[in-house]
């Protein structure tokens, strides 16, 4: 009988040790795939910044959109086709949006 209880017992002890490594394995994994986790966020937030301060050092398109349509409302008020009053509507109006 002792023989069995001895047997059984380590049977368990070496099942335990083997549970506790299968779960040191995955807790590793686990803390691999958080670590590479975490990398990618630092990678995309790095991409994200380098995105930002190139915007920033782009000129504006707006700006010159602007630009262009006053000169045509010049034009167009030059041609007669606008009046004084429209002409400077339209200039307040672009202005505005400054």
């Amino acid at each position: 009988m002792r023989g069995r209880w001895a047997s059984a017992a380590l049977g368990a002890g070496m099942a335990r040790r083997r549970a506790g490594r299968e779960m040191d394995q995955q807790a590793q994994a686990y803390d691999a795939q958080q670590q590479q986790a975490q990398q990618q966020i630092e990678a995309q937030q790095r991409q994200i910044e380098a995105l930002q301060r190139q915007k920033q050092q782009q000129p504006q398109p707006h700006q010159e959109d602007l630009t262009e349509k006053l000169k045509k409302y010049a034009d167009l008020k030059k041609q007669g086709l606008l009046t004084d009053e429209e002409f400077q509507k339209l200039k307040a109006d672009l202005l505005s949006k400054i």
